[in-house]
């Protein structure tokens, strides 16, 4: 509900003017310049995250949902601060780095705290979503990389 809730405002927020105004006027630092024009990435990790826990059990969901969110807020970190070659179009090294230490420090967290996936499991998904965050697919990353990491993690 919260997730329809959210997707709805945003896409609001894209047609009705008055919306768009107030929405900017609060959030507008929050969003990136390709994301004034098109759904947040904020809508497409909701919409991600929704698609991989009606996909997967619960151990799966938790783990690729925290990939992707605790991976994608280091990535931006280091890709925003440290200066680094280029991979793809807006991708760097210095991001593609920090997602994937941030995924594996989750995946050892996740493992300490429940257990409930084999650490292989838990490896595996966290170098699959660094993969899949830096690749330029035309899928929003936030959308895609919690889904195909949730499938390489049940494939496992």
């Amino acid at each position: 509900m919260v997730c329809f809730a959210i997707v709805v405002v945003d896409f609001l927020r894209l047609h009705v003017n008055t919306i768009k105004e107030a929405f900017i006027l609060f959030f507008g630092s929050f969003l990136r310049r390709h994301e004034i024009r098109r759904l947040s990435g904020a809508s497409y990790l909701l919409l991600g995250c929704l698609i991989t826990s009606l996909l997967y059990g619960k151990p799966v969901v938790v783990a690729a949902c925290s990939f992707v969110i605790v991976g994608d807020t280091f990535a931006a970190i280091f890709g925003q601060n440290i200066r680094s070659t280029k991979i793809f179009q807006n991708r760097t090294v210095a991001g593609s780095i920090g997602f994937l230490a941030a995924s594996l420090a989750s995946a050892f967290i996740l493992y300490s705290i429940t257990g409930e996936l084999p650490l292989s499991h838990l490896l595996a998904g966290a170098i699959t979503a660094t993969i899949f965050e830096a690749l330029p697919l035309p899928l929003d990353d936030n959308f895609s990389v919690p889904i195909v990491t949730g499938f390489v993690m049940s494939l496992l």
